[in-house]
């Protein structure tokens, strides 16, 4: 009972908040047309004259900068103002259009009457021009208008917002098709002032015309997901319960189907409450704390499950109020102002919500985690950063659901701080650089790096630096901004595969089938060395069950550190050597192992070389010495 009148008070403050807000509107609308700048008459005839309102303060507002180059921005405030009104009140519009089949008719006529003067009058190029751009006009009246039955039908069927982005930017694509035109030639030999002046008008209100229907395009799109059905009415087609009701009661006057409907939806969700928290009881103590006699099922109970019911409660009864209010305006969407009170209802309980898990259940996890990672001083700080972020981020969802800028507020907040962080620029920046280390995982303790030409294994990520143990057992601490700015190699992060290329230089004196043998031998050698990766090495031969499913969405080798590629070829012909290349990779990645290996390949390159009856090249130089003709001899002589 309590639920039903928390419900009840929750609409009864909507309602008064939509009526004040009407009257604001109303009376807004009357100050403005007081200024005589704008047409302001709210109208009930449908979506064309909403439409034809916003085309028409667009050229209002078009030609009051064009006059006034010190336009005042209340007067701007004001034009700006009745376009959110009218793009407020479209979506509504949409779902109730009614087809004129007449007026369909006649538009059709007209569109047949401007192509048929079109072909006749091509010899008349002022003629040609303005039937062009007449039915260019109503190419794009056509497209759009068939564009809003489009999603008005989406509404009816209680689409999602993809589907509804995806229908809006195909009706944006032929919008802008329809829109195309040609008519440069027939300008040029338009002689008249008067006509070119009327061609001109006409372009440039085409022009207005498709901006001002992108721009209930790009409104209707980016409000997408305001405007979609909620998902319990639209899976479980409540509209068509409520339809069915109806019928069957056969009651005119009221629509008993909605009542019988939101009742039902108030009383499942305020049951659904209590057997939602014992699920959850349920998942947390016998699926995930097995180790009963580690942590205390009931302690967990007392501890989770008392805390969590409530806010969950209010999010069940928030939801059930928010089909409830689809279910009032079906067929219609759901209008923006309510659906964004909506959101900012639920972003302020859903971070209640996960602010009581964190003090409940995440205190158990977190426990439980630093337990087995050891970095019990790196959780606690994520822990309480975690808390700032989430609070934070709830913030700036709210203000900007409420029209703020929320740009501005950061700038404003950074201006009143800006004392402090330049005093302590340093140190701040490093424990960012810390918290952001923290999460982006680009190293762990004990990996081998490479920062900024200082290579070690990480002793320990502090709050200000990172601590790294050089292979010659030096200490060197690198502050975190540092790290943060540098490049970062992670020599550590390889499961198999470390690269080893070498070339092999061989005499001139070596033949082309010597050659061809030495290296069909070297790359058999390669190919078949189980010290060398293969092709058939790799994530999905020694990865675990996940490994083959996440394939399609990432590179799982290069994601997991698997390199197998190998080559063997001749390189080119050097000064004193023809050299073979050899490039592969070890399996082992560890530095001993890896040592060893290549040890061996090398002496059994030493042997495959031998074999073919080669030698190794070492720098040379031949001196070749020529006898100079008899005549230059005798020339030199007499010289």
């Amino acid at each position: 009972m309590k639920k039903i009148l928390l419900i009840l008070t929750f609409f009864a403050l909507s309602a008064f908040c939509a009526s004040q807000t009407d009257a604001l509107d109303k009376n807004q609308s009357t100050e403005d047309e007081n200024e005589n700048l704008i047409v302001s008459e709210k109208t009930n005839k449908g979506v064309y004259d909403l439409v034809r309102e916003y085309v028409d303060l667009n050229k209002k507002l078009d030609e009051y900068k064009s006059n006034d180059n010190n336009a005042s921005e209340e007067t701007l405030e004001r034009f700006q103002r009745r376009k959110n009104q009218i793009l407020e009140e479209i979506p509504s519009f949409i779902v109730e259009q009614k087809i004129d089949e007449d007026k369909v008719k006649e538009f059709f006529q007209a569109k047949k009457d401007l192509e048929n003067l079109q072909n006749k009058s091509k010899k008349n190029d002022f003629i040609y021009a303005k039937a062009t751009l007449d039915l260019t006009y109503l190419n794009i009246i056509e497209s759009f208008y068939k564009s809003l039955l489009e999603i008005e039908k989406l509404f009816k069927n209680n689409t999602d917002s993809a589907t509804l982005v995806k229908t809006i930017n195909a009706a944006a694509q032929r919008l802008e098709l329809s829109a195309s035109f040609d008519i440069a030639e027939q300008k040029e030999k338009i002689k008249n002032p008067k006509e070119l002046e009327e061609i001109n008008a006409k372009e440039k209100h085409l022009t207005l015309v498709v901006s001002s229907f992108n721009e209930i395009f790009k409104y209707l799109k980016s409000n997408a997901n305001l405007l979609e059905s909620n998902y319990f009415f639209s899976v479980l087609k409540l509209q068509i319960w409520i339809d069915t009701i109806n019928d069957f009661v056969g009651i005119s006057f009221i629509n008993v189907g909605k009542i019988v409907v939101s009742i039902l939806v108030i009383v499942f969700f305020a049951s659904f409450r209590k057997l939602f928290s014992y699920l959850l009881y349920f998942f947390l103590v016998e699926i995930i704390y097995r180790n009963k006699d580690k942590f205390d099922p009931h302690a967990i109970k007392h501890i989770f499950v008392e805390k969590i019911k409530k806010p969950i409660g209010y999010l069940l009864i928030l939801y059930a109020a928010s089909i409830c209010v689809s279910i009032v305006f079906y067929p219609a969407p759901v209008p923006l102002k309510i659906s964004n009170l909506f959101y900012i209802i639920y972003a302020i309980f859903i971070t209640w919500t996960i602010i009581v898990i964190l003090d409940s259940y995440g205190v158990v996890f977190v426990s439980k985690f630093a337990e087995k990672s050891g970095k019990r001083e790196i959780i606690n700080l994520a822990v309480k950063i975690l808390y700032f972020i989430i609070i934070i981020i709830a913030t700036l969802f709210v203000l900007s659901q409420l029209g703020f800028n929320i740009s501005a507020i950061i700038a404003s907040l950074g201006i009143g701080g800006l004392a402090v962080a330049l005093a302590a620029k340093d140190i701040i920046a490093n424990f960012f650089a810390s918290v952001l280390l923290l999460f982006d995982d680009s190293f762990n303790q004990g990996d081998w790096i490479r920062i900024g030409g200082i290579e070690g294994n990480v002793v320990e990520t502090g709050l200000r630096k990172t601590s790294i143990r050089t292979f010659d057992n030096s200490l060197v601490f690198l502050p975190n901004s540092s790290i943060m700015a540098a490049n970062i190699e992670n020599l550590s992060r390889r499961r198999m595969g470390r690269r080893m290329k070498t070339y092999v230089g061989v005499t001139y004196d070596a033949t082309a089938i010597q050659l061809e043998a030495c290296v069909k031998d070297l790359r058999e050698f390669v190919n078949t060395c189980s010290l060398i990766a293969h092709e058939d090495d790799g994530a999905l031969k020694y990865g675990d069950y996940r490994t083959k499913y996440r394939q399609n969405l990432v590179s799982i080798d290069d994601l997991e550190g698997y390199k197998k590629a190998s080559y063997v070829t001749l390189s080119d012909f050097g000064e004193s050597s023809i050299n073979i290349e050899l490039d592969f990779y070890i399996k082992s990645i560890s530095g001993k192992d890896f040592r060893e290996a290549r040890h061996q390949i090398l002496l059994e390159v030493m042997r495959i070389v031998e074999k073919n009856g080669l030698s190794f090249a070492f720098p040379s130089r031949s001196i070749y010495l020529e006898n100079f003709p008899p005549k230059l001899e005798t020339l030199g002589t007499k010289q």
